[in-house]
């Protein structure tokens, strides 16, 4: 799979939020038009119970507003963020696709015009024809360096099946730092602000602290499964995860499934992206279901 599959995914996805924030953008403007129509209404009664009737009208539009308010920027900032993360993927994507084939071509280029290494070499002491591995030369018995042949899959120092470098410590701090800090709103939210907030602002609020959560959850796993790579040869962390689940047990890979199915569906070498991606779907659902489904339970 192309590495800018991610991208298209992330547009794609990012599409039917920008229609449905569109959609309560307008029905935030309608429920403003109705609510200034009911204040005015509310000014203009001279019957204290008619008075009361249109404020109390007035009231309950003031929560659709509100409600469509809230729709209209989850859904338009979730559209921004995966627009935006999917430009970042396709433009990343691109400049290493080229980047790896322009190495590819200096590589067989450089491979191509290179001689090969000569099999025989000259005797220091006789100048006898020896064979460049001889220990020693077989006219005169001098003694010789014997020369070996490249070892396979060493390119810059590295030898293929060596351990893997670590991953880099600051990003594994960074998405360490994302997990404590949405985890430690979480319990500031649900402890501290609890008797403050109602249950819809409480929904409301949930994807702040759900998306660095996932995120540095996201990040961690892909670079341990980025690490692995070089063992297992695979092309993907999300297919090296998916070889990882396999090898646990039924309700394992059950478990592992839903937690990780936006992780699976990222084809890319790179934990950023496959972080970044995963947790951006896992916002945009939120943002469905809370603005969609959650009204309706």
């Amino acid at each position: 799979m192309s590495r800018r599959a991610p991208g298209f995914v992330l547009l794609v996805l990012s599409f039917p939020l920008l229609m449905l924030g569109i959609s309560a953008w307008k029905e935030a403007d309608r429920e403003a038009e109705v609510r200034a129509g009911q204040l005015r209404e509310t000014a203009a009664a001279t019957d204290p119970a008619e008075r009361d009737r249109w404020a109390s009208y007035a009231e309950y539009t003031l929560w659709r507003l509100e409600d469509a308010e809230y729709n209209r920027d989850m859904m338009l900032a979730g559209a921004g963020a995966g627009l935006l993360g999917g430009i970042v993927v396709l433009v990343t994507g691109g400049r290493r696709r080229d980047a790896e084939l322009v190495r590819a071509a200096a590589a067989e280029t450089a491979g191509a015009g290179a001689p090969p290494p000569p099999a025989f070499t000259a005797c220091a002491a006789c100048q006898w024809k020896i064979s460049v591995a001889a220990t020693a030369c077989p006219q005169c018995g001098h003694p010789n360096v014997p020369v070996t042949a490249p070892v396979p899959g060493v390119a810059a120092g590295v030898v293929a099946g060596a351990p893997p470098v670590p991953a880099g410590r600051a990003q594994r701090m960074f998405y360490a730092a994302l997990i404590t800090l949405g985890l430690g709103s979480a319990v500031v939210i649900h402890t501290v602000l609890f008797g403050r907030l109602s249950e819809t602002e409480l929904v409301h609020i949930s994807p702040y602290w759900i998306f660095p959560v996932v995120f540095g959850y996201y990040g961690l796993v892909a670079q341990r499964m980025e690490a692995r790579l070089q063992d297992t040869h695979l092309d993907t962390v999300s297919d090296q995860l998916l070889s990882v689940i396999k090898e646990t047990g039924l309700v394992g890979q059950v478990f592992a499934f839903l937690v990780h199915a936006p992780f699976l569906l990222v084809k890319s070498r790179q934990p950023w992206v496959t972080a970044l991606v995963g947790s951006l779907i896992w916002a945009m659902a939120l943002i469905l279901f809370f603005g969609l489904v959650w009204p309706s339970l």
